[in-house]
């Protein structure tokens, strides 16, 4: 029996190959807008816990630690507006890199699928040549039974 050989197998490995590290950019590009989103979280629980303490122990605070209690929160404000432009960035490059791995994914899968049409013809050519060769070998026993037969006296 013929094996298969699909002649277009080294272009559909370099091509698995440009996805799997497209997949490592991918994953590299949503692991810092994790990292950023969480500092971004970070920022703005730490900034809800200080005005939660404002809110609460006002009354109780001197002017000094008022004073440095919002200024903080102000800088809490800037810090968590510098970090938003931090997240889009990232978000932005994550979609960038998803987006291409979509194409090299589209790549991949029209070899993929010429491969699998190949092997399919493939496989209905060898089935039919087998078909062909059973077929023979069927006709030249019959052939053998029947003259044989008409060949013996009564």
């Amino acid at each position: 029996m013929p094996k298969f050989v699909f002649r277009l197998d080294p272009v559909l490995d370099y091509r698995q190959r440009l996805e799997d590290e497209q997949q490592v950019m991918l994953a590299a590009a949503i692991s810092a807008l994790r990292s950023a989103e969480a500092v971004r979280d970070d920022y703005m629980n730490r900034r809800a816990e200080m005005r939660t303490r404002l809110l609460l122990h006002h009354s109780e605070m001197e002017s000094v630690e008022l004073r440095a209690t919002y200024a903080h929160c102000d800088y809490l404000d800037r810090s968590i507006v510098a970090q938003q432009r931090v997240v889009a960035e990232a978000k932005t490059k994550a979609d960038l890199e998803r987006a291409k791995l979509v194409v090299k994914t589209k790549d991949k899968k029209v070899l993929s699928v010429l491969k699998d049409r190949r092997r399919e013809t493939f496989d209905s050519e060898v089935a039919a040549a087998d078909q062909r060769e059973n077929d023979e070998i069927n006709s030249r026993y019959y052939d053998r039974l029947t003259t044989t037969a008409g060949e013996i006296p009564s």
